[in-house]
């Protein structure tokens, strides 16, 4: 500031404020603010005064209010309302109550931040299946799992019948067990169990023996039928 006060021109005084400006990675206009605070307050204009509040959000509690209001409304019931649609929401509102000091987009924008990370996490944790064009699974450990073909990922499900089994002299024996497995990938059922047992890996392992036992049978039926064919080409 002092050799800006000593220059002895005009050119001087332009060059040295370019170079100060330069120097301290600021525009020239920020120097010339510098030196005129510095020619009224002195040392104490050129210091910068640290906030404060500093870190802490500066905006009205009420307009923090309508704005997590109005994006959680815009989008409740298949709607869909995006940051920008909140800030001109905003921005009417303001015109509305005759604000002139309304929230900026960036301040709308902070403060659905959080609001936009807790929804995407609680959709994340409760979709089960397709998002998008990829298949995800989350297991009980928080595991993310991305099924990319058949096989790879069964399924078991247990849910109890409506119903209520009787014996041959009418004695309820009470409600069977629907158990099954299907695959994630193609949503084949693998195999089915209806009976009185309890969930158990009994249960689950007697399913997937039926699967692979049919599976088995229907390859070498199938081998078989290629013999033969094979074997009657021969015989032609």
């Amino acid at each position: 500031m002092q050799r800006l006060a000593n220059a002895p021109d005009r050119p001087t005084y332009l060059a040295l404020q370019q170079e100060i400006a330069e120097q301290l990675n600021m525009t020239v206009r920020n120097v010339r603010h510098l030196m005129r605070a510095w020619q009224t307050k002195g040392v104490d204009g050129v210091v910068r005064q640290e906030r404060s509040d500093r870190g802490e959000r500066r905006l009205d509690e009420d307009w923090s209010d309508y704005i997590l209001e109005t994006y959680r409304a815009g989008n409740r019931g298949g709607r869909r309302m995006s940051r920008a649609q909140v800030a001109v929401r905003v921005t009417a509102r303001a015109l509305e109550i005759g604000d002139s000091h309304p929230p900026s987009r960036a301040s709308v924008y902070r403060i659905l931040q959080s609001e936009i990370a807790r929804q995407a996490q609680q959709q994340r944790s409760r979709s089960i299946g397709w998002q998008g064009e990829t298949l995800i699974l989350k297991t009980r450990e928080g595991l993310e799992v991305e099924v990319k073909e058949s096989n790879q990922v069964w399924q078991c499900d247990h849910t109890r019948v409506d119903l209520l089994v009787v014996d041959q002299v009418g004695e309820v024996l009470g409600r069977p067990w629907l158990t099954t497995i299907v695959d994630t990938h193609s949503r084949c059922i693998i195999g089915i169990n209806l009976g009185m047992e309890a969930p158990s890996a009994v249960v689950v392992c007697c399913r997937v023996s039926h699967y692979f036992s049919f599976h088995l049978k229907l390859f070498f039926r199938l081998e078989g039928l290629e013999c033969l064919r094979c074997l009657s080409l021969r015989v032609e």
